[in-house]
């Protein structure tokens, strides 16, 4: 029922920037997930992508123990073996989710200080292309994602 809701939202927003933390947070209530996040990808010419947060929700139970979410810079992404991995992933729109527990590098270190213990994140495509990233975070259990 919460993707009806989402879909609906967008196709009737005339700015569909202004209802994402909306959208948000009616995702990961849906979820139970305390944090959204969508991330918007640019590729640079010759370097890569350059990677920024569209939008985000934190679930206000949570506000002051949840950071804001990490932008992670190409050259951290071509020093980690993983996050090598996952961009060229995200290029071919693959789901990449599991337990904080079960990284290595820069995303095991990253998720931690921010209390995430599952994620679940998903390519956009816009026109054929990939535009970004949407990521949704447990911070309370560990959970195999259906």
């Amino acid at each position: 029922m919460a993707a009806v809701h989402v879909v609906r939202r967008l196709r009737e927003a005339g700015d569909w920037q202004r209802e994402m933390d909306g959208i948000l947070e009616t995702l990961c209530r849906a979820m139970d997930c305390q944090r959204g996040i969508l991330f918007r990808l640019r590729e640079l010419p010759g370097q890569g992508f350059a990677q920024s947060v569209a939008a985000y929700w934190i679930d206000p139970l949570f506000g002051g123990e949840l950071a804001s979410p990490t932008v992670i810079m190409q050259s951290i992404v071509n020093s980690d073996p993983l996050l090598e991995r996952l961009a060229e992933d995200e290029r071919q729109g693959k789901i990449f989710a599991g337990h904080t527990r079960d990284l290595e590098g820069f995303l095991r270190t990253d998720f931690e200080k921010q209390n995430i213990k599952s994620f679940l994140s998903v390519s956009v495509f816009a026109h054929g292309h990939l535009w970004g990233t949407l990521a949704v975070n447990d911070c309370v259990s560990e959970r195999a994602w259906t």
